[in-house]
């Protein structure tokens, strides 16, 4: 069952649902600095940004809905870091530079130790595909909201815009896969803390972080997000942590120290190739 929703709920009216409570929060976070924010936009730009969202969203629910939420999100959280760096080097002409490539490199390892460390299931490799796409359209969102900012865009009204034109993009989603599970037990909770919560708050403060660092960087460094819901885990509600799991988390902070000292050295992410 997605994200603990009432039964009836399915990846596309949750993604659905989650976009088009999400972006309204953005659009009323960004409204209350003023209208001014909010034009003239770069239309093209914006639009691809709004794909990203939307194949995101609906990969990543399908992919959770295939393979289950941990290695669904790993497949997503690892390949998110390494696609930005791509999309970074082809924007750019440069080839990733040394530190970002070995600080992502150990924590995607880590990751995928965390993640996948003892599982005996079997890998549902249409899942994992999906989870790849969706680390695509989250790593060319990313992009696109940092070439909104750099073109001198609010970074909330930026988010605002491509996750409401990506809630557009799937609202017809909702005509096929029908949302009355939102008035059954939790689902209004459920709706609301996704789209809320998960989107229009943790979505503002990522812009924050576009602002003020590279894109890839920003991607490699939610990296955190695994670690952190494993480490709760075993504190909280005393899920077991297998040494291979506490081997992961342990690359996961190597990668991320070292990451972050290369950003803290505007060491950028994609370096100049050498002629």
């Amino acid at each position: 069952m997605l994200v603990n929703a009432p039964a009836g709920a399915d990846a596309y009216s949750v993604g659905s649902l989650r976009l088009l409570v999400g972006g309204a929060t953005l659009l009323v976070v960004a409204g209350r600095r003023g209208p001014g924010i909010f034009g003239p936009w770069r239309r093209r730009v914006t639009l691809v940004g709004a794909l990203g969202v939307a194949v995101f969203q609906l990969c990543y629910f399908l992919a959770v809905d295939r393979t289950g939420v941990a290695v669904g999100t790993v497949a997503t959280i690892g390949s998110g870091p390494v696609l930005a760096g791509l999309l970074a080097a082809v924007r750019h002409r440069r080839a990733p530079a040394r530190t970002w490539l070995t600080g992502t490199g150990i924590s995607v390892a880590g990751v995928a130790l965390l993640g996948l460390a003892g599982r005996s299931a079997a890998i549902d490799l249409t899942g994992i595909a999906l989870a790849v796409c969706a680390g695509l359209g989250w790593a060319t969102f990313a992009t696109v909201g940092k070439s909104l900012i750099e073109a001198g865009e609010d970074s909330t009204a930026g988010m605002a815009a491509m996750f409401c034109g990506g809630a557009v993009l799937l609202a017809p989603l909702l005509l096929t896969h029908h949302p009355g599970w939102v008035l059954q037990g939790n689902g209004w909770w459920v709706t609301i803390y996704l789209g809320a919560i998960t989107v229009g708050g943790a979505y503002t403060l990522y812009g924050f972080a576009l602002r003020h660092l590279h894109t890839p960087t920003v991607i490699t460094l939610t990296l955190l997000e695994p670690l952190t819901a494993a480490v709760l885990g075993a504190v909280v509600v005393h899920e077991g942590i297998r040494v291979a799991g506490w081997a992961g988390i342990s690359l996961v902070l190597v990668g991320l120290v070292v990451t972050a000292r290369g950003a803290a050295g505007d060491d950028e992410p994609t370096a100049t190739v050498a002629p």
